[in-house]
């Protein structure tokens, strides 16, 4: 019985490990609660980033897709590295899909800290 108390806890530990995936609205919650803690130069380099990235995604997603841009938000974690290691979208349309695949692939922003998360929101004004 004594050996069975040592192995209990080395068993249960990589169980408490594993971390269960976000959901979108929690990648979303931290996306914002992490960018309303930047300071106004990391704000400003992270809206730049976000520009050079659009600036980029939305001519090759449209003609990609052969569709204009609809509603779409777009969360991605990013490394200490600035790699994209994780992201969300909520917006099912082909352009969304093409943009959050930009996005994961080309995003270059690096953050003081990780995780770090932040959103990209696109909204068409009719």
């Amino acid at each position: 019985m004594k050996y069975g108390l040592f192995l209990l806890p080395a068993l249960a530990f990589p169980i408490l490990a594993v971390a269960s995936p976000l959901t979108f609205d929690e990648a979303k919650f931290k996306a914002d609660t992490f960018e309303s803690t930047l300071s106004s130069p990391d704000i400003q380099t992270l809206v730049n980033a976000q520009g050079k990235l659009a600036s980029l995604a939305f001519p090759t997603c449209a003609q990609r897709t052969g569709s204009s841009p609809t509603d779409f938000t777009i969360v991605v974690q990013i490394d200490i590295r600035g790699s994209v290691v994780n992201s969300w979208r909520e917006g099912e349309s082909r352009f969304a899909q093409c943009f959050q695949e930009f996005m994961e692939k080309s995003f270059s922003y690096r953050p003081q800290s990780e995780p770090f998360f932040t959103a990209f929101e696109y909204a068409n004004a009719h």
